[in-house]
């Protein structure tokens, strides 16, 4: 019988979630200024204001993408495919699940969850490991001067796993806020570069953006 409770015991304390004691936290702003020879007409916030679903129609570099999913009332849902990132022995793609919020003034991307994705078993048990938080914010200046603006604020909580346990944290967290800092930067440099060449396509041909348009209410459609 004592036997017995040990070995429960035991195999309960095993299974116990250890604290999510290794943090990651980047911090990121850019911005990205229209050059003096982009289109003035139709203007910048006109460009921003579009439905965002539209989003899903945007071609974006270093082979990430960003598929709409849905809608859910007045939010748009989607997923962000981040392009594979090493850390330490591990190569893997973040797959982030987004809602996305638009206003007058601003588009906020709030990341609600993130699945890890490749061919190592060890990668897996990770996605049963970490809490994941991102808040991204665009907004614009349209005057004189025209741009558009982005910050980031992206918090990861871990409790390492397997071979991560022999790794002092301290490593940990310095590697993975190198590498998730490089990885944000890199995506918001190239998604604020798709928009301003989008809106200067946009903005020039009228007929791409009836098409656009056209595309955007199928894509809202699905």
């Amino acid at each position: 019988m004592r036997l017995t409770l040990v070995l429960h015991a035991a195999a309960a304390l095993s299974t116990q979630r250890r604290p999510y004691d290794t943090k990651v936290r980047v911090a990121s702003q850019r911005s990205a200024p229209l050059p003096p020879t982009a289109p003035q007409n139709p203007t910048l916030t006109e460009y921003m204001r579009l439905p965002t679903a539209q989003y899903a129609l945007l071609d974006l570099p270093y082979g990430a993408d960003l598929r709409r999913k849905g809608s859910n009332g007045d939010q748009e849902l989607f997923e962000l495919v981040v392009p594979p990132v090493k850390f330490f022995f591990l190569t893997v793609s973040p797959h982030v699940q987004c809602v996305v919020d638009s206003n007058e003034h601003s588009v906020v991307v709030r990341g609600t969850s993130c699945t890890l994705k490749g061919t190592d078993a060890l990668v897996r048990r990770i996605n049963d490991c970490f809490d994941f938080r991102v808040t991204a914010e665009m907004t614009w200046v349209d005057g004189s001067t025209r741009r558009i603006d982005c910050s980031v604020d992206l918090a990861v909580d871990v409790a390492p796993p397997g071979p991560f346990r022999l790794i002092p944290r301290r490593s940990l967290e310095v590697t993975g806020n190198s590498v998730m800092r490089v990885a944000t930067n890199q995506i918001i440099r190239g998604f604020l570069q798709t928009l301003l060449n989008d809106y200067s396509k946009w903005a020039s041909d009228e007929s791409y953006r009836e098409r656009r348009r056209a595309n955007a209410e199928a894509v809202a459609a699905r």
